[in-house]
This record gives C-alpha cells, sequence and structure tokens, in this order.
C-alpha cells in the first residue's frame, strides 16, 4: 500500500511531462557535446573577460536552479514542504561536493605521475581510456557541455556533481515517500550524507556517480509506480552512466510476475533497451565480446575480493585499502539494516519486499565478481532502499504503511 497521497490529475500529467521533459535535457546536454567534439581532447580555453566568464557560469548556476524551482512547483501539489526539502537536499548536495573535493578530489585533480583526474577527463575524450570508464559517457559528455559554456573545467566538474547530487537525494526521498510518512523519507534523506565519507574513502574519483545514482533510485521510483515507458527511458540512460542499473530489470520482474505474460513483455522491452544502450556506447569504439572489455579485468575479481588474490593490493584504479574493508563496507552499507529489515518483513510493501530480494543479492555479486567490495560507493543506491524498509514503524505519521 502506497502511502504518498496522489497528484489532482492536471498536475500528475504536469509531474510525468515535466520528467520525460528532464531526461531528455540530460541526454541532449550529455550526448551532443561528445558527437561535436571528437576532435578535440584538450581543455576548452579560458574567456579572455573576467566578466564573461562570471556571466557564463551565473547563467550555469541559474537554469540549474530554475530546473530545481520547476520541479518544487510540481511537488507542491503533493508536498508542502516542497521548498525546504529543496533548500534542504541543496545544502546537503553541496556538503557532499565539499567532501568529495576534500577526500578526494585535492589529492587526485593533477598529479605529475599516477592517477589524475583531469589526464582521466581528457583520456576519455581522446579514446583512450580501457574499459569500463571508455563505456560510461554521459557524465562525460555533460561535464564537457558545461566546459565549453564556461570554459573552466574545474567549475563544470563541481557544477555537475552539485546537480546531480541534489538529484540523487531527491529522488531518494521521493522513492521513500512512495511507502513511508515525510518524517521517515526525511530520516531516509538524512541518512545519505552520514554514510557518504565512507563510500568515497577508498577511490581517487571519477564523474560517474552522481548521475549513475540519481538515475538508479529513478529508476526505482518507476518500478514502483509500473511506469515502463518513463522507466525504460531513465534505464538507458543509466546504462550510458553505469551500466550496473540494468540490475533493476529483473527487480521489475520480481514486482508484476503475478501479472503474467504482459509482466514477461514489459521486462523484455525493458532488457532489449538496457542492451541497445549497452552497444550504443561500446560499438562506435569497436568492441567485441570478451571478458576484458565488459569491465576491464581478465578474470572475475571473486578470489582477490575475499582477500586471497595476488593482485589485491595492485589495482590501477582503486587506492589499496586493507583487506578486511572488503567484509567492514558491505556490512556498514547493507548488514546496518539487515536486522531491521527482518525485525519489519511482514509489515512492509511486497514491492519492497521483490525490489530488495533481487537487488541487493544481485548488486553485491556484481561487486563481487567485476570490482572490489571496499567500494562502497556502488552500494550508495541501495540506501534509499534499505533505510525506508528498516526505519522503525513508530516513526510514522498515525495511518501509515510500509
Amino acid at each position: 500500500m502506497s502511502y504518498v497521497k496522489r497528484f489532482p490529475l492536471p498536475n500528475l500529467v504536469l509531474s510525468h511531462r515535466l520528467g520525460w521533459l528532464g531526461l531528455a535535457l540530460v541526454a541532449v546536454l550529455s550526448v551532443v557535446p561528445l558527437l561535436l567534439g571528437r576532435g578535440g581532447v584538450g581543455f576548452v580555453a579560458p574567456y579572455s573577460l573576467t566578466g564573461a566568464a562570471w556571466a557564463s557560469k551565473a547563467v550555469v548556476v541559474l537554469a540549474m536552479l530554475l530546473a530545481v524551482a520547476l520541479r518544487v512547483q510540481v511537488d507542491r501539489a503533493e508536498e508542502s514542504w516542497a521548498g525546504c526539502l529543496a533548500l534542504l537536499c541543496m545544502s546537503l548536495a553541496g556538503y557532499m561536493t565539499a567532501r568529495h573535493w576534500e577526500e578526494v578530489d585535492v589529492y587526485y585533480q593533477d598529479l605529475a605521475s599516477g592517477w589524475s583526474q583531469t589526464r582521466h577527463y581528457l583520456d576519455f575524450l581522446g579514446h583512450r581510456l580501457e574499459a569500463p570508464h571508455l563505456y560510461r559517457p554521459l557524465p562525460y559528455g555533460f561535464i564537457r557541455g558545461l566546459e565549453w559554456f564556461t570554459g573552466d573545467w574545474l567549475f563544470a566538474c563541481m557544477a555537475y556533481r552539485w546537480f546531480f547530487t541534489y538529484w540523487f537525494l531527491w529522488a531518494s526521498y521521493r522513492f521513500a515517500r512512495l511507502f513511508r510518512g515525510p518524517r521517515v523519507a526525511l530520516v531516509v534523506l538524512l541518512l545519505l550524507p552520514l554514510f557518504y565519507p565512507s563510500s568515497i574513502r577508498h577511490y581517487m574519483g571519477q564523474p560517474t556517480d552522481p548521475m549513475s545514482h540519481a538515475l538508479f533510485v529513478l529508476s526505482l521510483i518507476y518500478v514502483a509506480r509500473d511506469q515502463v515507458a518513463a522507466l525504460g527511458l531513465t534505464l538507458f540512460l543509466g546504462v550510458l552512466a553505469k551500466e550496473t542499473v540494468v540490475l533493476v530489470v529483473p527487480a521489475y520482474l520480481a514486482c508484476y510476475w503475478r501479472q503474467g505474460g504482459p509482466a514477461l513483455v514489459k521486462t523484455a522491452a525493458l532488457g532489449a533497451v538496457c542492451v541497445a544502450a549497452f552497444l550504443a556506447a561500446r560499438l562506435p569504439y569497436g568492441w567485441r565480446p570478451s571478458y576484458a572489455a565488459i569491465n576491464g579485468t581478465t578474470r572475475l575479481m571473486i578470489v582477490d575480493n575475499l582477500g586471497f588474490g595476488p593482485g589485491f593490493d595492485e589495482s590501477p584504479y582503486c587506492p589499496a585499502a586493507p583487506r578486511y574493508q572488503n567484509y567492514v563496507q558491505p556490512l556498514l552499507f547493507v548488514g546496518t539494516f539487515l536486522p531491521f529489515i527482518a525485525w519489519r518483513w511482514r509489515r512492509l510493501d511486497g514491492r519492497l519486499k521483490a525490489i530488495f530480494a533481487t537487488l541487493t543479492p544481485l548488486l553485491l555479486l556484481s561487486s563481487l565478481c567485476f570490482s572490489w567490495m571496499y567500494e562502497s560507493r556502488n552500494f550508495m543506491p541501495l540506501l534509499p532502499l534499505l533505510a525506508t524498509m528498516a526505519i522503525p514503524t513508530w516513526m510514522d505519521e498515525p495511518g501509515t504503511r510500509a
């Protein structure tokens, strides 16, 4: 049973249209700079006039704030404190962006040797990166567009990170509100910045996560609402940001398999959309199927993640972490919630149960096989789901069910 009240019909239509418009703009603003800039592999020259430089940045900030304001106006029909919520999400997104700068960017922005975010960015534009980053074009394209407009790569990165972190927070709150009252949803929202510093402790920084996390949680909202068309577009863009979002497809089937044939057809269509996005990001680079071409590794990472592999501390993508972190991080980000979820299991909405039972093991298995378990930033999109399920019933408003 959903807790959140329904939009009046005109507002519901407007909300859907605004969602489609936002996704379409993300696609255009991310893809066009890559299509028009195939030959350019250097940074965009800064404006010669200081006033022009500041004016371009002001336009970007105002455009982002306008997008937030439009969403607030629509959400007011359902959420009386939508304006305050937006201010809170903006503030938390600012804090998380600042923490990322302090914990990661300061150390890995521009190094003479070793990992460098600037060189990583230029290597992507020059088609010199290896899997998987070579096949995640959407975040790089969005940043490149901002860089073209402002002539400032660092500003483009920070603005991008803040903007999509905002939408990750907003989507997390909205997902929780589908099943719980505003107090519980607020707790879900406030938990995210508490876990965030741990999530970025063991990596060197790249642009994928903010957009990927926002689209991931947005896809969960569309799964819960059974909005297949919007879900398909979100998954297509999500795969172009990070292919892990494909795990949402079996979660959709787990929610609606009782519908029989129609559910199977919809799931197959969603799977086809993900495959199309997967190939669209790879075939132009001459990709051919192979294990190494999927994730840049030549073997499954299971033994390494368990701490027995000889190359455990030799990852070219992540700073070395103590082996016990491969156990600590999943326990922190997932295990923390499991006792409370088990305690509340009988009270939970069937969709939450289905998504949890499908998505959680698949995401953990994906990290075990293709990534490093201590990279807990990969677990961040799970937190809205886990927290929504785990928060005690006494925090709900009267009449609320999960």
